[in-house]
């Protein structure tokens, strides 16, 4: 443990010198969100100066849960209604899509009153649909898939608290942790598909099933134990902010690493719509980021006060690994250890994965090229093209592993 505060002790320092290179570009702010989604409607305090009402969310943040998702998921277990909840969440799966009038009372108002979307939120929805982003994405998902499941998910078990959330969960996330990973995957992929926000996509449903998901779980962890005075609550305000910038900012620091930079346009579009998720899982809106370098901040203080080893992040990230194994071919799990290693060696050094040389160095190598557009590659360098339509088709094979055996859109909540 000494060994890790040492390094946190400078950490801060370091990753402040990265992010002002990711930011020095000036990015503009991302879109504000005028209402919180409800029938009723209310100022955005921040409209004016988006910058000035955001507050880094630290101890009060990590006291706070979702007083509005709470209540739904106490109430359906009060009345011993989560069943039926579960078969409405298995029934709605688009956006379009009504609440089916069989989710019960409590449940079929939430999901009414929170699946929409602010006339701002609209627009930079539609901004990215139409813009240079939704290009960026499309073209590289495979890259971005992987670099999230190496990169943000692993960095996530490196938060005692983010995986001590995900163990006291207690349904179906501990040992078949792959089952989790997916569901993040899912999420991501339901959130930048190119037609996730339109009629027929899911990007809507989704995250809101998701609000409700975490308030589950943070309702399990209550039951089984969780002790709020030394750890505040559980999937806290806190813990929602870093996770979901674990799947934005955090995968654009990494990609900076190997000199993948997405133009200013692309990053405000792709925070802005990063934004619109927060507000819709949850996230109150003075903790939301905003800006590219507030996103960086909450990275920032996560990695230098919030990193060390746990028991349960070591044992969640190794399941993980054993799981690759099982599932895709023995030695796969030391695949994956290498990619979280080349993703961020600090992350690989708290979860207790250890250095492969012999598999580290031509990850490292090969890997980085995942995250440069094909047609740039294969115009640079031409005679690489065929490795790297080859390292495509490894990467499509790895979102398939998650796609053929875990895809469900029910999201569905613990019941015990």
């Amino acid at each position: 443990m000494d060994h890790f505060m040492s390094r946190r002790s400078t950490l801060a320092a370091a990753l402040a010198a990265g992010v002002a290179g990711v930011a020095a570009t000036g990015l503009p702010a991302a879109a504000s969100t005028a209402d919180s989604g409800r029938a009723r409607e209310h100022r955005d305090p921040a409209a004016a100066d988006p910058a000035s009402a955001w507050e880094l969310p630290t101890d009060r943040a990590a006291q706070e849960g979702d007083p509005e998702a709470d209540e739904v998921i106490e109430e359906l277990v009060r009345t011993d209604r989560m069943a039926v909840a579960n078969q409405a969440f298995h029934d709605w799966t688009r956006n379009d899509q009504p609440v089916p009038d069989a989710a019960p009372p409590v449940l079929y108002d939430f999901l009414r009153r929170n699946a929409v979307l602010s006339a701002e939120e609209r627009a930079a929805v539609d901004r990215l649909a139409h813009g240079d982003s939704i290009k960026l994405l499309q073209g590289n998902m495979e890259a971005i898939t992987v670099t999230e499941a190496f990169g943000g998910l692993f960095a996530a078990l490196a938060d005692p608290l983010l995986a001590k959330s995900v163990w006291y969960a207690k349904y179906d996330l501990v040992m078949d942790i792959g089952r989790r990973f997916s569901r993040t995957m899912n999420t991501m992929w339901d959130s930048f598909g190119h037609n996730s926000w339109n009629p027929s996509g899911n990007a809507l449903v989704t995250l809101v099933k998701l609000r409700l998901v975490h308030a589950a779980a943070r309702h399990m962890g209550l039951a089984h134990g969780w002790n709020t005075a030394r750890d505040g609550m559980p999937i806290s305000q806190r813990l929602e902010v870093e996770e979901l910038m674990y799947v934005g900012a955090y995968n654009l620091q990494l990609a900076a690493k190997y000199d993948f930079r997405p133009t200013r346009q692309q990053i405000d579009e792709l925070l802005a719509l990063v934004r619109v998720g927060g507000r819709l899982l949850g996230i109150q809106d003075a903790y939301n980021p905003r800006t590219l370098d507030q996103a960086n901040q909450v990275l920032a203080d996560a990695a230098a006060n919030h990193r060390a080893p746990s028991d349960e992040g070591t044992k969640l990230a190794h399941n993980m690994l054993d799981w690759m194994d099982r599932k895709i071919f023995p030695g796969a799990g030391a695949v994956g250890a290498s990619m979280v290693r080349m993703m961020d060696a600090h992350v690989a050094d708290v979860l207790d994965i250890k250095p492969n040389p012999a598999l580290d160095t031509p990850v490292a190598t090969l890997a980085p090229y995942l995250y440069r557009p094909a047609y740039e590659v294969q115009q640079t360098f031409p005679l690489l093209a065929p490795i790297h339509a080859q390292m495509f088709k490894v990467a499509s094979q790895m979102v398939a592993w998650y796609a053929v055996d875990f895809r469900d859109y029910d999201l569905q909540m613990p019941t015990r």
